[in-house]
């Protein structure tokens, strides 16, 4: 019985296969209409292939869009007046594999739980630091520089001008300030 299948089919078969040849040739001159034609023939073939390698039906419809932008994407590389079938499905044999990579490279790091994670009990944040309270601990030279480069937004030459310092002391000075700001309000020296 196969056999008689295959020689009522073979012909029709046949048939198709030398129209998807031609209606890629068409395509690759960049004929539109034989595009959508080729795409809407070939969309059947292409879901049945991918439902046999893709075991996510979630996943189905955006790896059946990635196989057709391959399939255009690689139109340049097609043969005219080879099979265009075994072309075609290698392409989609590639698309899928690509994507059972990418799906088990998430599952390796991916952890699923039946229940989430607990959150750590986090203590309630404190109260902002007092920036005038600390300031108040610098001492009045550091306070000044602090002052005049970042809350008056001065220049390093208008302020070492005003204080009657040098840049290079002014910026000493800011340094020191910094350090001891950064201690004073809770961070790491």
């Amino acid at each position: 019985m196969p056999d008689e299948i295959n020689k009522v089919d073979g012909p029709a078969r046949m048939e198709r296969s030398q129209l998807r040849m031609r209606l890629m040739r068409r395509m690759q001159d960049g004929d539109r209409d034989a595009c959508r034609v080729l795409l809407d023939d070939i969309g059947p073939s292409v879901t049945g292939f991918l439902r046999t390698r893709i075991a996510d039906p979630n996943a189905l419809e955006d790896v059946y869009q990635e196989v057709f932008m391959a399939l255009y994407e690689a139109r340049h590389t097609y043969e005219p007046g080879r099979p265009f079938e075994p072309w075609l499905f290698a392409i989609a044999r590639n698309v899928a594999a690509d994507h059972a990579r990418r799906h088990f490279a998430r599952a390796k790091w991916e952890q699923l739980t039946a229940e989430p994670p607990e959150r750590p009990h986090c203590d309630p944040p404190s109260a902002p630091p007092d920036l005038a309270d600390a300031l108040e601990q610098l001492p009045p030279a550091q306070r000044e520089a602090f002052s005049l480069l970042k809350l008056d937004g001065m220049s390093l030459e208008v302020a070492a001008a005003r204080t009657g310092i040098s840049v290079g002391a002014l910026k000493v000075r800011a340094h020191r300030a910094y350090r001891a700001l950064k201690k004073i309000l809770g961070g790491n020296d």
